[in-house]
């Protein structure tokens, strides 16, 4: 769910809890440690391979990959998870536990919310570099 400009502003810490970047998450894993030229680093793959693996899962499951399915859905929550995507990681989880079941019809039903969530993240994340 994604909250809009008032509810923002009326609750800055429902804000938090729907970023769709995992703040806690950078601040242990990169800034804490220094590497907030890794973090950016991290954030620029993801902007090229994230988008890619999104369209590539798209199309297997159209065609009805099931072990591309598996491969791609887990490569994308590892990534999203790198970059701490919370919200598109437990999506890719979703997807992959799916076609892991053979249920390519629950697995294209995630597609959408994988989508949206992976552009949510590219928008968190471009607002990150620009800062």
């Amino acid at each position: 769910m994604t909250m809009n400009s008032t509810e923002v502003e009326n609750n800055p810490q429902a804000a938090m809890l729907d970023d769709p970047l995992d703040r806690e998450y950078h601040q242990k894993n990169y800034l804490l440690l220094g590497c907030s030229d890794v973090l950016r680093d991290v954030f620029q793959i993801y902007l090229e391979s994230a988008p890619l693996k999104a369209e590539q899962l798209r199309s297997c499951l159209e065609a009805g990959d099931l072990d591309k399915g598996i491969s791609l859905s887990h490569g994308l929550k590892g990534e999203s998870g790198s970059v701490g995507g919370r919200f598109i990681m437990a999506t890719a989880a979703e997807m992959e536990k799916a076609t892991r079941a053979g249920d390519l019809q629950a697995a294209r039903a995630l597609l959408p919310e994988l989508e949206h969530q992976l552009q949510r993240v590219i928008a968190a994340i471009k607002q990150e570099l620009k800062a």
